[in-house]
């Protein structure tokens, strides 16, 4: 099972803002972590681009210097690999929220249809009306209460 956070723009009507959703997989994405920049720039994810480019010109300009070894050079490289594998999903929700996109739901599902299919079933059903109240609980019975364990009942 999969979970997926669902982004819905604001300030559009209710059946433009469903149209519009976007759904995204949160947890460990291994494209981020094999292809990093190339997936940002996919996902139009620009400042984490940015500060990635910066960052590899940093490790770059201090490798040619002669200040950072070869293998930190590459140890770097490995944790801003990891860190987007970790945290890429994230920067893609950070930035859909930034876009007017805020976080409307969040669904438990196998797959993106099935997540697609409870969203809108779950977004499509009118709430109950206001004021109506719960089922009451069931009136308490003269039995002896049931025990947990070995024993069917209390007292036996």
């Amino acid at each position: 099972m999969a979970i997926y956070a669902v982004h819905c723009p604001t300030g559009e009507g209710e059946a433009a803002a469903l149209e519009r959703a976007e759904f995204v997989k949160l947890g460990f994405c291994r494209t981020a972590l094999v292809f990093g920049p190339l997936w940002l720039l996919a996902h139009r994810l620009w400042r984490p681009l940015a500060l990635w480019l910066i960052g590899a010109a940093l490790v770059g300009f201090a490798l040619a210097s002669g200040v950072l070894g070869a293998d930190a050079a590459v140890g770097l490289y490995v944790l801003s690999a990891l860190y987007l594998g970790f945290e890429g999903r994230a920067l893609q929700g950070a930035a859909l929220t930034r876009r007017g996109r805020p976080l409307a739901d969040v669904v438990c599902a196998r797959d993106w249809s099935a997540a697609e299919f409870g969203f809108f079933a779950r977004a499509l059903v009118p709430p109950p009306p206001r004021g109506t109240q719960r089922a009451a609980p069931p009136p308490p019975s003269s039995a002896p209460p049931e025990v947990l364990g070995l024993f069917p009942q209390a007292g036996r």
